[in-house]
């Protein structure tokens, strides 16, 4: 990341005000439209947030809060306080893309000319979900790409050397069970991904060309859930993959809900900055979302072995950024205390706030992150072959774990290469 000339790198947190513990509906979700936008939580808020070393926030504003010109008064706050802004822009993802309202709301705050905002986020945790959700968002698509590819389902399925998955007599997604386990559909699930990687790259292309139609100054990206992560494969969901977004998005921008956990869970987090590398390695990796829930239903407070886990946590998660060159992380997020809506406490302070363990590891390990050089380049380069096993990233992942960390164990500096690379 750049900032006037200068490398930079987002030392940030999600926002919401703290008046919105214990709240939940409109005044909580709508926190900038009118009747629930307090200018004095707000300034307290940003004062401490910057006071803990932080320079940078990740907010989101919905079309409907474009009367209230609320963005507008926090955006002139942060940049009193010297905190830049990641712009989340609402409603709709770049598949389903509302674009007038999203015009509007540049155009109207005049964003491009702002440069207290630094990126838009256009689509907040997006995936391909399951099997139901891709056969009725993907199917029709699924079937003209594999007619174009080949003509006919009969050649496809010789390719394949498999049975093509078919529904009400028509060729199907393939299962998730075939997307989790590897087997001798791997020719099938390998097109599939290329599918998904050609349908996203187009959708999220098209997306930030409009944007930057209007705004040519500011990076486009979106916070990509488990996108990268090597460690997770279950049927439930499919995660986005890197590789497809490579011409879409100016930021990769994964979260790390996968990487709770002690050190040999986090460690996986350079994994994911090195996928990343490969697929372009000129894109700044920043970690959208991390953070830890520390409230006890039983007792309806936080609890005090959470609290010390959280502080480790953070602490580990510290090292991995400096160790795998990270170029920012948004903590998930500022308000201390309970949230109604999802029942947790991701909170990086006290809701009267005064700091709590995992303050004092920000406070500590900030300006640590932020003064670390980057890490020399790779002189160990392993080879990876994602459609070589039909589990994706996850079965490549476990086809060289041994050998990425036995090299970093070494002493070496690993680093990725496509062997072949993916269509």
């Amino acid at each position: 990341l750049w900032l006037r000339g200068q490398p930079w790198k987002a030392h940030g947190v999600n926002y919401m005000p703290s008046s919105g513990i214990g709240v939940t509906g409109d005044y909580f979700e709508f926190w900038l439209d009118r009747g629930a936008y307090d200018p004095a939580v707000i300034e307290r808020d940003l004062e401490r947030i910057r006071a803990m070393g932080l320079n940078a926030v990740s907010v989101f504003v919905y079309h409907r809060e474009l009367p209230a010109q609320h963005l507008l008064d926090f955006l002139r706050r942060c940049q009193a306080l010297g905190l830049h802004v990641n712009q989340s822009l609402r409603p709709g993802t770049p598949l389903d893309f509302h674009w007038s309202q999203m015009k509007e709301l540049i155009e109207f705050f005049r964003l491009a000319q702002n440069d207290t905002i630094f990126a838009y986020d256009l689509a907040w945790e997006p995936s391909h979900f399951d099997h139901a959700h891709q056969q009725h968002a993907y199917g029709a698509d699924w079937q003209t790409w594999v007619r174009h590819r080949y003509g006919d389902l009969a050649a496809a399925t010789r390719a394949w050397d498999t049975p093509a998955p078919i529904e009400d007599g028509r060729l199907a997604v393939p299962p998730m069970s075939e997307l989790t386990h590897d087997g001798p559909w791997r020719k099938l699930v390998a097109d599939y991904r290329a599918f998904l990687d050609q349908l996203l790259g187009g959708k999220y292309a098209a997306a930030r060309r409009l944007v930057q139609s209007i705004d040519p100054h500011h990076a486009v990206s979106f916070r990509m859930q488990l996108a990268g992560d090597p460690t997770f494969n279950a049927e439930s969901l499919l995660p986005y993959d890197f590789y497809g977004l490579a011409h879409a998005v100016d930021l990769w921008e994964p979260e790390a809900y996968g990487r709770i956990g002690d050190w040999d869970k986090v460690k996986a987090g350079e994994f994911t900055a090195a996928y990343a590398r490969l697929c372009d390695p000129a894109k700044p990796l920043v970690w959208a979302e991390m953070g830890y829930n520390v409230w006890d239903l039983s007792r309806m407070q936080p609890d005090p072995r959470k609290l010390e886990f959280g502080q480790q946590f953070y602490r580990d998660f510290y090292r991995m950024l400096r160790e795998s060159g990270a170029d920012g992380v948004f903590f998930w997020w500022y308000p201390g205390g309970f949230r109604v809506n999802e029942q947790s406490d991701f909170g990086i302070i006290n809701p009267d706030g005064t700091d709590r363990t995992i303050t004092s590891v920000i406070r500590a390990e900030g300006p640590r992150f932020l003064a670390a050089p980057k890490p020399p380049a790779p002189n160990d380069r392993i080879a990876i072959d994602r459609d070589a096993d039909a589990r994706g990233l996850f079965g490549a992942y476990q086809q060289i774990e041994r050998q990425y960390w036995q090299a970093r164990a070494a002493g070496k500096i690993p680093g990725l290469a496509w062997a072949p690379k993916p269509e």
